[in-house]
């Protein structure tokens, strides 16, 4: 009775022991690892930030002004259609659309990511449409002037880096209005510019790094 008694004293004994070293012992296993999650099961604190949403303005890139730019053609005297050639393979993806006002012009500046060089056609529409569904395109002032860049494509399935900025934005221009971002279709990227002066001469011109091609509407005095 005496050999039972001591034996159970022991394993009371070592019972309460392995109670405490487990209340002591736990704090270490609370510390969150760099896969830790919320209670609603989102990422914490530590996820990469996303990325800024477009202004309405409708650049992805607010910031930029394309004041730089030092080498820009004269205006034509009329308004006549303005083409240029594309070269290399049609591997330009529109990433942004900005407009600005500057001192004697409006500018709308159309950015691509990829290689190659692009071509355009640019002229003032009746009645412009949306290519590929043929939507109307309604935008406020007197006139469209619609810009078509050749060698673009748009995204694969699962690429990033397309335009996701809106599709049709006031400009704060003396000539322009608004601006149009119809997207991309058989190889054309199209954008339509509402003018407040039909016939307010334009000039288009290509910039690389990046790649841009840049539509200047010339102010009009009354």
């Amino acid at each position: 009775m005496t050999r039972s008694r001591h034996l159970l004293t022991l394993a009371a004994a070592g019972a309460a022991l392995a109670l405490l070293a487990g209340c002591t012992s736990g704090s270490g296993d609370d510390e969150p690892t760099g896969d830790a999650t919320t209670a609603t099961g989102t990422p914490s604190a530590t996820e990469t930030p996303s990325e800024p949403s477009p202004s309405e303005t409708g650049s992805t890139d607010p910031g930029r002004t394309d004041d730089d730019i030092d080498d820009a053609p004269p205006f034509p005297a009329d308004a006549s259609e303005d083409v240029g050639e594309a070269a290399g393979e049609p591997d330009l993806m529109l990433a942004d659309v900005r407009a600005a006002e500057h001192e004697d012009f409006d500018r709308v500046v159309l950015e691509f990511v990829g290689t190659g060089t692009p071509g355009w056609v640019a002229d003032y529409v009746d009645g412009a449409t949306e290519d590929g569904s043929g939507e109307p395109i309604d935008l406020e002032g007197e006139a469209d002037l619609q810009i078509s860049v050749s060698n673009t494509r748009y995204p694969n399935e699962g690429e990033a880096g397309y335009y996701d900025g809106p599709r049709q934005f006031e400009a704060e221009g003396d000539e322009i209005e608004e601006v149009h971002v119809a997207g991309t279709f058989e190889g054309l990227t199209q954008v339509v510019v509402g003018i407040d002066t039909d016939g307010a001469p334009f000039r288009v011109f290509a910039l690389t790094d990046p790649v841009r091609v840049v539509l200047d509407v010339q102010h009009v005095e009354d």
